[in-house]
């Protein structure tokens, strides 16, 4: 979880907490005592926690130092004469305890078993592995009303006619095939460098949602193609007449437990923190009356 999430959280538990307290009328005895400075007492417990987090906060300290370090923060905040400042601290502590309890320990690596990483391996067997993508730059003369379907197929055939006299076709090549094209009066678009796969994907799996699929027939005629056969013949779809010129190609590689556990553990811990954060706090909404202070909040999510 990231630091700002984790600071929204904390935010909100604070804030929930206080709304779900009691409303307690305070004597004057107790008002004098926080415009005197006195903190609320801090059990030792209390302060052991707040000081293993501290620590962790600041590794490159050894323990002497991040002690003196720490106790003069205590002392500064001891200090302080606004009374929510004073309940701040104690309630940050308590609500780094909850989220550890409640999400860190709950939905952590070493929560998640092999089954359940196979499990989820063979559930998304086609989607979460790495299927075979082919990158390849074409030239596409789109439909309009000053010529025909076959005007624009045969123009384009004519294209690639000239193109295969070369020793080696380049996107140079494509591009002045297109604007030559265009000069000539036909809707022409050039694009470099597509990646995609062979069929469509939805996935889980972050990277794989940089590459979109293209239409039929251009993916199969893309992964028709090769180093040795690298450009297609003139490929009809939905937007046009296509000339397609192959770049290269990764295979696909499967998911499997011993190469990719680590990072299908990844997803499943963070996909399950994010869930349990939204159904906790939904939870703690329901229950409590709720008063949000807008402008603190505001700040911690800075």
């Amino acid at each position: 979880m990231n630091r700002r999430l984790i600071l929204v959280i904390i935010g909100l538990v604070c804030v929930l907490a206080a709304g779900c307290q009691k409303t307690e009328t305070k004597t004057q005895e107790s008002a004098d005592k926080y415009q005197m400075g006195q903190l609320p007492p801090q059990s030792d417990a209390l302060i052991a926690e707040e000081f293993a987090i501290y620590r962790k906060q600041h590794p490159e300290m050894d323990e002497a130092a991040a002690r003196e370090s720490f106790d003069i923060i205590q002392l500064m905040s001891a200090e302080h004469h606004d009374p929510f400042v004073a309940k701040w601290a104690e309630r940050r502590a308590l609500s780094q305890r909850w989220l550890k309890t409640q999400i860190e320990d709950v939905y952590a690596p070493s929560t998640v078993d092999d089954r359940f990483v196979q499990a989820a391996i063979d559930a998304y067997a086609f989607k979460s592995g790495h299927p075979a993508l082919v990158t390849a730059s074409h030239i596409l003369i789109r439909p309009d009303k000053l010529s025909t379907p076959e005007q624009r197929k045969s123009a384009l055939e004519e294209v690639r006619k000239q193109l295969m006299t070369k020793s080696t076709i380049t996107d140079v090549d494509l591009r002045e095939a297109a604007h030559m094209l265009t000069r000539a009066g036909f809707r022409t678009d050039m694009n470099p460098d597509l990646t995609f796969p062979r069929y469509p994907m939805t996935s889980f799996m972050e990277e794989q949602l940089n590459h979109q699929a293209v239409v039929e027939p251009f993916a199969a005629a893309a992964f028709a193609l090769s180093q040795e056969n690298r450009l297609s013949d003139v490929v009809e779809s939905e937007f046009g007449y296509h000339l397609i010129l192959y770049k290269s190609r990764t295979e696909e590689k499967k998911a499997t437990l011993e190469n990719d556990r680590e990072f299908m553990v990844s997803n499943i811990v963070s996909h399950g923190r994010q869930v349990a954060v939204r159904q906790t706090i939904s939870e703690l909404m329901s229950q409590c009356e709720v008063q949000v202070d807008e402008s603190r909040l505001a700040e911690l999510t800075k």
